[in-house]
């Protein structure tokens, strides 16, 4: 996959033509390498170099991310099947291997100029080798901020499907720039790291986790 960072002036013109369309406006695409498409009820927005896409429909209550797709499998899978059992929730997948781009730690790139562009709750996808963290289904923090009552309900939702979720402080996401940005908003963020079975054959439960804390919060 072609990657290269967005210039300052194109970052502007992507986060502007986001902006309008979630105003419920056409887009303009002049001078950015975007293209629009529209798939079922939502409209998707891709950067061709390697920028990667976003899919949004009315007015987003909840950001899902996916920053490392080639690397962490299965993850673009499972944020494809929350956003479609979500109505509210907005869709940010990145486009290019971690290898070339590592855009939860690149506060320059355009998804972390996306994530900006939001003032809703952040869910971050991510996945470790199960080596990494003996005896653990998931970890769940809130990265550099502040735990609140959805990372309270989605950890009972998640050992209410039977997973073991413990810490481990590697995978905390302490440095992530974009729970950096989120606390310093003051802007709820999730960062979910799932072992390879959850991401592999447990979806479904995830999804179903993710969803029963999501409708506790009263969304």
């Amino acid at each position: 996959m072609h990657y290269r960072q967005p210039t300052p002036e194109e970052r502007a013109r992507a986060v502007a033509a986001l902006q309008a369309l979630l105003a419920g406006h056409e887009p303009d695409l002049n001078g950015v390498p975007l293209r629009i498409s529209h798939e079922l009820s939502a409209t998707l927005l891709t950067g061709d170099p390697g920028w990667g896409t976003i899919a949004v429909r009315g007015s987003p209550t909840l950001l899902i991310e996916v920053p490392h797709p080639g690397s962490d499998r299965f993850t673009a899978r499972l944020g494809r099947d929350l956003f479609d059992a979500i109505p509210t929730a907005a869709l940010l997948v990145a486009g290019v291997h971690r290898r070339h781009a590592d855009v939860a730690h690149d506060s320059d790139c355009l998804f972390h100029a996306f994530t900006q562009t939001f003032a809703v709750p952040e869910l971050q996808l991510h996945g470790f080798a199960a080596a990494s963290a003996p005896d653990t289904d998931a970890v769940l923090t809130a990265g550099a901020g502040k735990s609140t009552d959805l990372h309270q309900r989605l950890t009972a939702a998640l050992a209410h499907q039977g997973f073991r979720v413990r810490h481990h402080e590697h995978l905390a996401g302490r440095t992530n720039v974009q729970g950096i940005a989120a606390a310093a908003r003051g802007v709820p963020f999730v960062h979910l790291e799932l072992a390879p079975l959850l991401r592999s054959h447990h979806r479904g439960r995830v999804v179903e986790a993710v969803t029963d804390a999501w409708h506790q919060q009263g969304h």
